[in-house]
């Protein structure tokens, strides 16, 4: 009795047994399709009796309090999303930065001259600060400002 306190058994009729069959068979070979773990009957049977119990709550449930859950689980939701909506926000900036930039380098190939060996490409990449991906910077943000303006104000 190492996990539970009781035992129960149970006497089922054999359409019960041959239902439970079928199921156990379902999740093994759903476990083997994925390379997870098997249920066993008694987990099946566990899962049955906590699906009963919650069926007969929602039933017994106030409206106020299945109401209270889904505002919970709305503003969790809520939260994720726009977390996910920053960073999305975040990358689109970038993209568009690092295309005007692009732009702009070959618009002009003469702004920034091309060294003459590896060492120094790489070196001019990595260390330098570049004073038009500071400028760009400052155009994306004027650009992001007034078209929150332009949104709100119409």
């Amino acid at each position: 009795m190492d996990k539970y306190e009781r035992t129960t058994s149970f006497r089922f009729p054999e359409d019960i047994y041959s239902k439970l069959d079928i199921l156990f068979e379902y999740y093994s070979s759903q476990a083997k399709r994925i390379g997870g773990k098997e249920k066993t009957k008694t987990e099946i049977i566990q899962e049955a009796v906590n699906e009963l119990y919650y069926k007969m709550i929602n039933k017994t449930q106030d409206a106020d309090t299945v109401d209270r859950i889904n505002r919970t689980i709305d503003d969790k939701v809520n939260t994720s999303l726009n977390s996910l909506q920053n960073k999305i926000d975040e990358i689109l900036f970038l993209c568009i930065k690092n295309d005007l930039g692009n732009k702009l380098l070959y618009r002009c190939p003469d702004f920034i001259k091309c060294p003459s060996d590896r060492e120094k490409a790489l070196d001019m990449i990595t260390e330098e600060e570049a004073e038009w991906d500071n400028a760009l910077e400052e155009a994306m943000m004027y650009a992001v400002e007034n078209d929150v303006k332009d949104k709100g104000g119409k």
